[in-house]
């Protein structure tokens, strides 16, 4: 009773998690141009989910798995939505019409589009802990990974964390109810990291046992997404796009939003984005946010390039940023390259360089 009658007066005051503030971006965040100076390496179309394995490094472009250096190894029917390596070779690869499946290693071959009984279709991310046990993430029960938007627009509250036992086959569920998990990793004391976009939190939860979720990162400025761990103590972690209190303040229209849903194209829903269109029918693309002609680095967008490196509790030290006016945007994936930081950007399809920010342990700023 009384969570109702405070989630009433929240509601009519416009506080608490009825509120549509957003975070400034400050302190460890405050925005630079780091990201937007780094290195191109190479273009390619939605490129995506980075890994490091003993023969190079590998990222997926669409539908099709690729190593660097080495080229094109499968392409497979639809996109893959997410991979994950080990140290003996085998690699785990996900899709957009659901399924885990297995290449390489001792149990190269096996698939698994059901855990327990639930249809693995929305696979976001995932990581080995050794070479019989995967741990995966299932992002949504309605949306798959590419339906990502429309999973947010309709306050998509149904993902869920599995343990998977690739020699036996059993799956147990480590947590549920969260909303949309896309990023996992290893944390101290047998616990994992796991990246909470809607409700824009790291979470903390049990890789042994069924277990309450505790919080590890709160309410930041944007919507987490992979995490990486750092080969010089921390994590790397990535936010796909930025919050924005137009985007806040929708989430809880609910009529505004099934009209928007029902009559609006997709690409132009006043929802985040991994990239300009740069058409004129796009939200916030057209108003005040350019002066003289120039698009300010400060201007409202919806999409925004942002990697953060964290320490060992998950908490941000520094940032690489690529701003409004800048063009690395959707950031889904980092991985290192010894001394290098390989980064991902989704929106325009490019693979960027950070040279060196590998090799800073934590406690360091980047230069």
């Amino acid at each position: 009773m009384i969570g109702v009658l405070r989630r009433a007066v929240d509601n009519f005051l416009g506080r608490g998690k009825a509120a549509v503030t957003v975070p400034v971006m400050d302190g460890p965040l405050k925005p630079n141009q780091l990201l937007e100076s780094a290195g191109h390496v190479l273009t390619a179309p939605e490129i995506d989910n980075l890994a490091a394995t003993p023969e190079g490094m590998l990222y997926t472009s669409g539908n099709t798995l690729v190593r660097v250096p080495g080229g094109e190894i499968a392409r497979f029917p639809c996109p893959i939505s997410c991979l994950a390596a080990d140290a003996g070779g085998a690699i785990a690869i996900g899709f957009d019409d659901g399924g885990i499946e297995i290449r390489g290693g001792a149990h190269d071959g096996r698939r698994f589009d059901q855990v327990a009984g639930k249809k693995l279709n929305c696979p976001t991310a995932a990581i080995f802990l050794d070479a019989n046990t995967l741990i995966v993430a299932n992002a949504s029960a309605q949306h798959r990974p590419s339906q990502w938007r429309r999973d947010l627009m309709t306050l998509g509250r149904s993902g869920t964390v599995w343990r998977l036992d690739l020699a036996g086959g059993k799956a147990l569920m480590l947590a549920s109810g969260i909303a949309w998990p896309c990023g996992v990793a290893v944390a101290p004391d047998a616990r994992l990291f796991v990246s909470e976009s809607w409700r824009h939190h790291v979470l903390l939860i049990d890789a042994t046992k069924a277990s309450r979720p505790d919080l590890a990162l709160t309410d930041p400025p944007a919507y987490p997404g992979r995490i990486a761990a750092a080969a010089k103590g921390g994590y790397w972690l990535t936010f796909f796009s930025v919050r924005n209190q137009l985007v806040e303040f929708i989430l809880r229209e609910k009529e505004y939003r099934q009209r928007m849903i029902e009559e609006v194209p997709e690409p132009f829903w006043m929802a985040p984005a991994l990239a300009s269109l740069g058409k004129f029918e796009e939200p916030l693309q057209g108003s005040g946010l350019k002066q003289m002609g120039i698009l300010k680095p400060w201007a409202a967008t919806r999409s925004y390039g942002l990697v953060v490196r964290c320490d060992d509790a998950m908490q941000p030290m520094f940032s690489y940023h690529s701003r409004a006016d800048g063009t690395i945007h959707g950031v889904t994936s980092v991985c290192e390259d010894r001394a290098d930081l390989m980064v991902a950007a989704k929106g325009p399809g490019m693979l960027v360089r950070l040279s060196g920010a590998a090799d800073k342990p934590v406690g360091t700023r980047p230069s």
